[in-house]
């Protein structure tokens, strides 16, 4: 298979191609923007290590159809049928408690990515599953996938680099291979979580602190790449976590407020909106969430709700609470957003 690094075609361009803009994709969030947030909490009966568990399927992504992808607490893979029936997924090699086949995107086609012991991997609508492993590398992981079948992801090994250079973003489009990683000298660890059916790709890289060991680095910079451009994604005022991307170019994630407090965000058209419709105490994303191109978002989250005799000794303190969620756009948001 064809191994093509883009970047190494152009080395002797100007870094210029690449728009690496210094203003923000966004300049503030107009407004917030209203969801209603629905549990979906599929129960799950599992063996693990020879124990019975109780879980929940906790979701990845969400296509337009409503099929879902998601995981448990141990790693396994899951497809979720609109009747909300789940069925768990394996690579070939997923035998034993200590293997694991985790899901991390599905498409409109109903195809679902992730990776397992083999490496990243693809299964279509009729449960084949397709390994995907960057030549040569030490591991692979797949992210995201598009209706066309184009899936992108991370692959690692020693024979790429030294430190966290070994880390490096790859698209796999009709069975080849092509490394993308963020053209700085300063950018390490590149990561593709997200890829839509115009080609437009999310990811972060590693910024290495200059002057410091090659594994040390100060910051992660959030980014879309476009058809060679790389633009920088930057929440107003905070550090951005991109999470998935939908065919209208719309880009779901994380951020924090300037008290400190985890915040969800919408991207659309050039402007941030805040997601609002959450409980008040949701601490935690517990795991990436999916967007489809109903701009209905499906994920997980984790609440921490006081109690009165969970605390030291039976005192009062906190407990975390964990559900899955579809949330969709109220009527009058719908209207805020460019569709």
């Amino acid at each position: 298979m064809k191994q093509v690094s883009l970047f190494s075609q152009v080395a002797a361009i100007s870094i210029g191609v690449f728009l690496f803009l210094a203003v923000l994709l966004g300049v503030s969030h107009a407004a917030d923007i209203a969801y209603k947030f629905e549990i979906v909490d599929m129960p799950l009966h599992i063996m693990f290590l020879g124990e019975p568990r109780d879980d929940i399927v906790r979701l990845t992504d969400i296509d337009n159809k409503g099929r879902m992808a998601g995981n448990d607490f141990a790693g396994d893979g899951f497809f979720v049928g609109v009747k909300h029936k789940a069925h768990e997924i394996r690579c070939p090699s997923d035998q034993t408690d200590n293997d694991s086949t985790t899901a991390s995107a599905i498409n409109n086609a109903g195809q679902v990515v992730g990776s397992c012991t083999d490496g990243g991997f693809i299964r279509d609508r009729n449960r084949k599953i397709t390994i995907l492993n960057f030549p040569r590398a030490d591991g692979t992981v797949a992210l995201g996938i598009n209706d066309l079948g184009h899936v992108v992801g991370q692959y690692w090994g020693n024979l790429f680099g030294q430190g966290l250079q070994r880390f490096h973003g790859f698209v796999w489009k009709n069975g080849e291979y092509t490394t993308i990683d963020a053209p700085f000298s300063e950018a390490m660890h590149t990561t593709l979580s997200g890829i839509n059916n115009a080609g437009q790709i999310i990811g972060t890289y590693l910024h290495h602190r200059p002057g410091t060991d090659i594994n040390e680095y100060d910051s992660e910079v959030a980014f879309v790449y476009d058809n060679g451009s790389l633009t920088e994604l930057d929440f107003p005022g905070a550090q951005t976590f991109p999470m998935d991307i939908n065919n209208l170019g719309q880009i779901v994630g994380s951020t924090y407020s300037d008290a400190g407090k985890l915040q969800f965000f919408l991207l659309d058209d050039g402007t941030y909106f805040r997601i609002t419709g959450l409980p008040e105490n949701v601490v935690d994303a517990a795991g990436s969430w999916g967007l489809n191109d109903k701009s209905h978002i499906a994920g997980t989250y984790i609440q921490r709700v006081p109690c009165d005799t969970c605390g030291f000794v039976g005192e009062p303190g906190f407990k975390s609470i964990l559900h899955s969620f579809v949330a969709k756009p109220t009527k009058a948001s719908k209207k805020q957003l460019v569709n």
